[in-house]
């Protein structure tokens, strides 16, 4: 019944740092064959690190169309041991695995309405790349971003943003936020109060309403979205990424699914397995051999996205899909419990 990883293997033509604990990594992908990819996404790192096998997923910082390489950008992560290594170790030469690009934090094609962009720290690796999407590939859009960090000095990107307001400058406007400037400026650290003079400063009542993109740690993106809500903008107009944290299968409360018969069409094949009650669906399949995709087990980065074309399940978490995505069937198997004796998914 075993199925196999689809992976992709990347060399490392350049490194770039970019503040005193990130650096961005251009990647070449082994074979020469193109890697097709949206702003916004991330790459999920298949990793051997002191005998254990490890995944580790990190934003993609450029942008297919704009850009000529494909880059990652890694920030150290406070206690990331796996960061730190990748940071101290990781050189010109080299070669990496990873599962193919993923991830719902994109731009709709088909949407004209402004964009109002909310980053902290490392947050602004996605948001760097869909800023470029939207000024060179969406004409019709305005960007406002609100972007929080330590310093200057911490702040990721500072001169390629400025250079884009310069050659945009009727189209992309930057708050910076910073909560220990330089003695000559005031302390900016973003909360309700500040965010809702911002946005009054910044929205224009007689365009469209915006859409919203968040990233950066848990409390910050919370705040964030408090507020919108509370203004009245409705949550399907409201995105977020999450920092994905290292993997951690959430617990099952007690009297959550039912056994089921499940159906996989994952690679052109389908597989069958019994699941038994309170199991996750991404859990029963690993276990059966039946190598499913997969980054943080948390229901919080949309790896694991399948189809739900016959039956029923109930996700225990769900920081990723949409009210619209779920109405069209979408899962998260890492977090799916069966509430049907039978169920068919499609991965990929």
């Amino acid at each position: 019944m075993d199925s196999k990883v689809e992976w992709i293997e990347w060399k490392v033509t350049a490194i770039r740092p970019e503040t005193a604990d990130c650096k961005t990594y251009v990647l070449e992908p082994v074979d020469g064959l193109p890697v097709p990819y949206r702003a916004g996404q991330f790459l999920t790192l298949l990793l051997q690190h002191e005998g254990h096998k490890l995944r580790r997923s990190y934003s993609i910082s450029s942008t297919p169309e704009v850009d000529t390489s494909f880059s990652l950008t890694i920030k150290r992560v406070v206690n990331g041991e796996v960061s730190r290594w990748l940071l101290q170790n990781l050189q010109v030469g080299d070669t990496l695995r990873s599962l193919p690009p993923a991830g719902r934090f994109t731009l709709d094609s088909q949407a004209d309405t402004d964009l109002l962009l909310v980053a902290a720290g490392s947050g602004i690796t996605p948001i760097y790349s869909l800023i470029k999407a939207a000024l060179y590939q969406q004409p019709q859009r305005r960007i406002v971003l609100f972007y929080s960090n330590t310093s200057r000095s911490s702040t990721i990107f500072k001169d390629e943003l400025d250079a884009l307001t310069q050659q945009f400058p009727e189209r992309l406007t930057i708050e910076y936020l910073y909560s220990n400037p330089p003695a000559d400026e005031r302390a900016r650290r973003l909360n309700n109060t500040l965010f809702e003079k911002l946005l009054a400063r910044h929205l224009d009542p007689t365009r469209n309403q915006p859409a919203f993109y968040l990233c950066g740690p848990e409390d910050f993106m919370r705040l964030v979205r408090i507020v919108l809500l509370f203004l009245g903008f409705p949550a399907e107009s409201i995105r977020k990424e999450n920092f994905v944290i290292p993997p951690q299968t959430p617990a099952i409360p007690e009297g959550f699914g039912v056994a089921s018969q499940v159906e996989i069409e994952y690679q052109n094949q389908r597989y069958t397995l019994a699941v038994p009650a309170g199991t996750y669906l991404l859990t029963a399949a690993l276990k059966a051999g039946i190598l499913l995709p997969y980054s943080c087990r948390g229901g919080r980065c949309s790896t694991c996205v399948a189809q739900c074309l016959e039956g029923r399940v109930k996700m225990t978490i769900n920081d990723v899909l949409t009210e619209r995505e779920l109405a069209q069937g979408e899962i998260l198997t890492c977090t799916a419990l069966a509430e049907t004796s039978r169920i068919l998914i499609k991965v990929g």
